[in-house]
């Protein structure tokens, strides 16, 4: 039988999309992770030490949903913080006794961050300038179970790709130590959630859960700007030579070093 040339065309046709779909499909390639390295600062900045400005509301800290009476004893502390303040007699905190800032505080980033991710470790590092600071986030790992972690300042931190998004878990972290003063218990869980926005900042959603201490989650958002690749953070040693704890209880500036 013979076909026009007309015929001859619509089965080519036919057989060209039959063949496409008879083909195996061809699998996308997985979404890239986005680069967060580098040098990052809270946005927007902290005001001057000495300027007697007043913080930013993204970087006030936002009341937690404590129990009773853990509250009434946040709120208390609080409190006494502010007058000490407004006194020039500050009480003294984890961090001016050259504590570790923990989890979630090293994120708070009073000094700059850096952030070095490594696909091929498969670990997203970061240093804090203050103290010298490093936490350690292990990616495509389960947490283990609380009981298993040996708890430490910053706990173990495990993390995953879900699209733009670095989910962050984060549990076993002392009981001493206390983001804001907020008391916890050692079955606290963070979770953070970091990705980029269309503007260039970088979010640290952060939601915390305790039955134990908090009626809900706890949830707040760290802000930071990315720094020019020039930019360089400085080594700080924190020796616990330049604060005493005054008789008061405030903290004092020696003049002199220990010998």
């Amino acid at each position: 039988m013979a076909f026009t040339a007309a015929q001859r065309r619509i089965i080519a046709t036919l057989a060209i999309a039959g063949a496409l779909a008879a083909a195996p499909a061809i699998a996308s390639a997985p979404a890239q992770e986005p680069d967060i390295s580098g040098v990052w600062n809270r946005y927007p900045p902290y005001p001057g030490t000495f300027s007697g400005q007043p913080d930013p509301a993204e970087l006030q800290v936002v009341p937690p949903p404590l129990r009773a009476p853990y509250l009434a004893q946040w709120q208390a502390m609080e409190q006494r913080r502010a007058a000490a303040d407004a006194a020039g007699k500050p009480l003294p905190t984890p961090s001016s006794q050259c504590l570790p800032e923990g989890v979630p505080g090293i994120m708070g980033a009073h000094y700059a961050l850096q952030i070095l991710q490594n696909p091929a470790l498969r670990q997203v590092t970061v240093l804090a300038e203050f103290m010298s600071q490093v936490r350690r986030i292990y990616l495509d790992e389960a947490l283990p179970p609380v009981e298993a972690i040996n708890p430490g300042y910053f706990g173990r931190s495990v993390g995953r790709w879900e699209g733009g998004v670095l989910v962050v878990e984060t549990a076993g972290v002392r009981e001493d130590v206390r983001y804001e003063d907020i008391p916890h218990s050692p079955a606290m869980h963070v979770e953070e959630r970091l990705h980029l926005r269309a503007d260039g900042i970088l979010a640290d959603d952060v939601t915390i859960t305790d039955p134990q201490y908090l009626t809900a989650p706890y949830r707040f958002t760290f802000l930071y700007k990315r720094e020019p690749a020039s930019y360089r953070i400085e080594e700080y040693v924190c020796d616990g030579d330049r604060t005493v704890v005054g008789t008061d209880g405030s903290l004092e500036m020696k003049t002199e070093p220990t010998p």
